[in-house]
């Protein structure tokens, strides 16, 4: 497919099985674009560049009860992509504008990807699987991070105020560090020059890998006036996040930037993270006549592992050092989780089921210590109908937590040290969604399908917590941040012969980006319409065509982490699709 801003798509497989068995997919997706934003005194690109690659192949040869499988993936990205959004007023006037603060932001990634897999069925009721993985993940995200009005004579004597902090000053209308909301209003713009190493940009460089393997063990089996269909299975995994960051410092000048130090390897972070963890759980699908009942346990034991290496000025002369002279401190936390859930299914008729289910849910924490993971009983109770023309379905669904957790990222916009993690106590998510489908017109070689998505929800704290870096100030009943309450998606279609249409309108409600809730600490709602079709010119060739977000919507769907963001402007696309 190709669309404005420079912007084309490719997505192209080929495979096939032998009468011997042996399997092979060949993949690929290219996508590259110049972006829909336009950043202040500059030309260069808001866009994406994404080049990824697949291979997987597989061996079972007829008759044999064994079969092997080997997926290869590598897949390089990169993206001309911010932090740094906008203050309400500039959003209002251009919500596609980028300052020129964010000119040099740019995101590399590298991303590798080996699994192995063998099964072996034992009988024609039972297999066992084998499964090894590796991913190996590298990226280099390169933007802005904050400003030191009175400059800096080096990277490492840098003193940060956060965009994000500047953003809130400008919408209040307030000062900052002696500075009025104008003067920061003009920084912004590029409008007023700064002190030589006022600008901090930080190469945030990590390096990620993720490894283990797993067996699964699958049977069914008969007994008495039951059919049983239990899994076992094990993995063991470990995983590490490798952090050698450097901070840079440039000045504005004539609404560009200049760079003044480029720092010392390591001056911004300088650490490893490491997890260890063992699974096992099981599960039986039990169908007894018109009753389907799946009990499950599963249980996580996880060790994590933080050790941090002296970075901080006059402190080390190498920041980027790893020997023992430089060892700064190290913490751990543990985990150790039972997770139990059954879930019910009652076929009423050949057209109507009722179905429910608890389970217990988690999220592991961080390795910071005295932080408890995040633990809730889930509950759902539903209705499903399917009928020839019509399906209907409604579900009741509530979430109870003990322990609704944050943790610091730098996309979170907070105050905090990144990698902390905070207690968020207990908190309530509740809510229905309903789900309708009918085919309001059937007939030969015509039909026009419609499609329904309702969904309620109530998300609160249930406790109050005094101030933190990263909920707040947080009271009994206040929101739970980014969570809207209604969304709605409808979809009609018209497919006609060898020609399909269809138009989509979504929405989502306004959201809080903070618990408080307060002044420029909301979204906007926002209502999509997206339209497509598609001509089949002949089996093997089809032309297509989209817009997206049809009638130009310019909402403001997010705060974090620096100021105002945007959804995306109206894009049309044409493509053909062809098969061999």
């Amino acid at each position: 497919t190709a669309g404005p801003d420079a912007t084309w798509r490719a997505h192209a497989t080929y495979g096939g099985v032998t009468d011997a068995g042996f399997g092979f997919l060949v993949e690929t997706h290219q996508w590259f674009s110049d972006g829909f934003q336009d950043i202040d005194r500059s030309r260069r690109s808001t866009g994406l560049d994404v080049r990824d690659y697949t291979v997987k192949l597989r061996y079972a040869p007829r008759d044999s009860r064994h079969g092997l499988e080997l997926k290869l993936q590598v897949a390089d990205q990169a993206s001309d992509q911010s932090y740094l959004g906008l203050a309400d007023r500039d959003f209002a006037a251009d919500p596609f504008r980028r300052y020129g603060l964010s000119a040099l932001d740019r995101i590399e990634t590298a991303h590798d990807h080996v699994i192995v897999r063998y099964d072996y069925d034992l009988t024609e009721a039972t297999r066992f699987t084998s499964t090894a993985y590796l991913n190996e993940h590298e990226r280099d995200w390169f933007k802005t991070e904050g400003i030191d009005f009175g400059g800096s004579a080096d990277a490492g004597a840098f003193s940060r105020t956060s965009w994000f902090n500047v953003i809130r000053a400008v919408n209040l209308g307030q000062g900052l560090d002696g500075h009025s909301a104008q003067e920061l209003r003009a920084i912004l713009h590029g409008e007023t020059d700064t002190a030589p190493g006022s600008i901090q940009l930080r190469s945030n460089a990590r390096e990620y890998f993720s490894r283990g393997v797993q067996f699964a063990f699958e049977t069914r089996a008969v007994l008495g006036a039951t059919e049983h269909a239990i899994e076992v299975g094990l993995r063991f995994h470990e995983d590490e996040e490798d952090r050698l960051q450097r901070n840079s410092t440039y000045h504005q000048e004539d609404g560009r930037l200049v760079l003044d130090d480029r720092g010392l390897l390591g001056n911004a972070g300088n650490r490893v993270q490491e997890a260890r963890a063992v699974a096992l759980y099981v599960h039986d699908r039990i169908e007894f006549g018109r009753w389907t009942v799946s009990p499950g346990l599963r249980h996580e034991d996880i060790d994590q592992r933080r050790t941090r290496y002296e970075t901080r000025a006059g402190r080390t002369a190498n920041p980027a050092s790893r020997a023992r002279a430089n060892f700064r401190d190290t913490r751990e936390n543990t985990t150790r989780v039972w997770l139990p859930g059954v879930g019910v299914s009652f076929r009423a008729s050949e057209a109507l089921r009722v179905f429910a289910g608890v389970h217990k849910g988690f999220t592991a924490p961080s390795n910071a210590p005295q932080v408890d993971e995040e633990e809730a009983v889930n509950f759902e109770f539903g209705v499903r109908r399917a009928g020839p023309r019509t399906r209907i379905e409604a579900t009741a669904f509530l979430s109870d937590y003990d322990n609704l957790l944050g943790e610091c990222t730098a996309s979170s916009g907070a105050d905090c040290d990144i990698g902390d993690a905070f207690n968020g106590d207990a908190a309530t998510v509740r809510g229905i969604e309903f789900q309708f489908g009918r085919e309001l017109v059937q007939a030969r070689g015509f039909a026009v399908p419609f499609d329904l998505d309702v969904t309620w929800i109530d998300a609160h704290f249930d406790s109050d917590i005094a101030d933190t870096d990263f909920f707040g100030d947080v009271g009994r009943g206040d929101p739970i941040p980014y969570i809207p309450e209604w969304q709605a998606h409808a979809t009609l279609g018209w497919l006609w012969g060898r020609f399909e249409a269809y138009a989509g309108v979504h929405y989502v409600d306004a959201v809080c980006v903070r618990a408080s809730c307060g002044r420029f600490e909301v979204t906007d709602a926002t209502v999509t319409v997206d339209v497509a079709g598609s001509w089949a010119v002949s089996e093997r060739v089809a032309l297509l065509a989209r817009v997206d977000n049809l009638t130009g919507a310019e909402d403001l769907l997010g705060r974090h982490p620096y100021g105002a963001r945007p959804n995306r402007d109206r894009t049309a696309s044409i493509g053909v699709r062809v098969g061999f």
